[in-house]
């Protein structure tokens, strides 16, 4: 008997092994797509659908590391049906086609009538595939899905409370909501623009900054920062936020009306560190239009008045002030120092004693590149040491060496851009890092 039974709980034992490494991750059925919708129906659940292809990379990672995560695999098999197929063959290829898959990898979240609830586009890491579908779950609990909602708006449903429903579902999904906040804004008769759930979905939403919702909450600002806690700091990001968007934009465009229009708002919306804050767009902004005389001009503007303004021991005070205030939350116990936080715990005793000295070094030390690669202005160059020694009294990296290296040479002073060049060579040697553009350096200058 003891014979009979040890190879059955051998068996026994490596069939539940089998099941509880097959369940560490996403059970994909292999199984045609009409079997599916029908088991999706059965099951009242939703289908979750990887659409990959064989040459994408990180589809290869998602399928090495997110699908094959335990809390995934817990969320998905028991919420949803999963199907995987490849794009680019058999039923695939129609499947992409009807749900306008273009990029890989694409995941779909499908009703048993084949109803796109959502789509989500790129590499997700397990938390935030986790949490994508928690967001598919709370929005099928509505009385309204967003595929609904996403239909009734195509078909122009355009009253207030159905637009305020369709903006609350979409947040859900953290889609952009801009466009429909400004139609929503423009529903309303006057007396409800200053109404608390006007001003909460204006903040809540973000908004065009040359639309009626960033007047309105222009008007009405000080009744919008009494709705929330924190409410000056969250209304001041709501405005910074989308006035941020139309920089990038100008920027990404290179759009000099837009690029105005965004300086113009910032002025309206944030008056105390607007001045600030657009002579930095504009030196990034003109360096981007290649404008030299322009980004030379906003160069001195910003890093004279602000930058090189604020003194070296003012910024070692800010930064050991910063660095004890971290370090007292770990004194305190209130952060773990030893067990899975020792590591950063480690990094912030090494790195956070001069966060504000190294963010305005690097800050001086990518003006000094611009300068010494487009600017030809021989006194324009000579303002830029100043900016270039004043990076490396902050922090000595080798590239700041470098930097300021180029800048003596291209000023004429072949021996002390050597001697420079050799300071940059020595500390990257000393740190041990690549020193190959620094030996190229040395020999072309020799």
């Amino acid at each position: 008997m003891k014979r009979f039974y040890l190879p059955l709980i051998c068996l026994i034992v490596s069939i539940l092994a089998m099941n509880q490494t097959f369940s560490q991750g996403i059970n994909f059925r292999q199984d045609d797509w009409q079997n599916v919708l029908v088991q999706a129906k059965a099951q009242k659940k939703l289908i979750f659908v990887d659409i990959y292809t064989s040459w994408c990379g990180p589809c290869k990672e998602m399928d090495k590391k997110t699908f094959t995560d335990v809390s995934v695999g817990d969320k998905f098999n028991a919420r949803f049906i999963n199907y995987k197929v490849d794009a680019e063959k058999g039923f695939g290829i129609t499947l992409a086609k009807r749900y306008n898959v273009t990029s890989y990898p694409t995941c779909l979240f499908v009703d048993p009538s084949e109803n796109l609830i959502y789509k989500q586009e790129g590499l997700l890491r397990a938390p935030d595939l986790v949490k994508e579908a928690d967001m598919v779950l709370n929005n099928q609990a509505n009385a309204k899905p967003l595929y609904a909602l996403d239909k009734l708006y195509e078909n122009g449903r355009r009253d207030t409370e159905f637009l305020n429903e369709y903006i609350a579902v979409r947040s859900l999904f953290t889609i952009d909501n801009t466009a429909l906040v400004e139609e929503y804004v423009k529903s309303l008769t006057p007396i409800q623009h200053s109404a608390d759930k006007t001003l909460r979905i204006i903040v809540n939403n973000g908004f065009k900054i040359d639309g009626k919702a960033f007047d309105i909450l222009l008007k009405f600002r000080e009744k919008a920062e009494s709705l929330f806690e924190g409410g000056v700091e969250k209304v001041n990001r709501a405005f910074s936020q989308s006035i941020n968007e139309v920089f990038s934009e100008a920027l990404k465009t290179k759009n000099q009306a837009l690029f105005d229009k965004a300086l113009a708002a910032n002025l309206k919306a944030l008056p105390n560190t607007a001045d600030r804050v657009n002579d930095k767009n504009k030196l990034a902004f003109y360096l981007a239009m290649k404008d030299v005389n322009k980004f030379t001009e906003a160069a001195e503007q910003y890093l004279d008045q602000y930058v090189m303004f604020v003194q070296i021991e003012s910024i070692r005070k800010q930064d050991l002030w910063e660095y004890e205030k971290i370090m007292q939350n770990y004194k305190l116990g209130i952060r773990d120092s030893v067990g899975a936080g020792a590591a950063m715990y480690q990094n912030l005793k090494v790195n956070a004693k001069n966060t504000m000295a190294r963010l305005t070094a690097a800050e001086l030390n990518e003006v000094v590149k611009a300068f010494y690669d487009q600017v030809e202005d021989k006194a324009k160059l000579k303002k830029a040491t100043e900016w270039a020694k004043r990076s490396l009294e902050l922090v000595e990296t080798p590239d700041s060496y470098h930097s300021y290296a180029q800048l003596m040479l291209k000023l004429g002073d072949k021996q002390m851009a050597m001697d420079i060049e050799q300071k940059a060579y020595d500390i990257a040697i000393r740190e041990k890092l690549d020193t190959q553009k620094f030996t190229a350096a040395l020999e072309k200058m020799r």
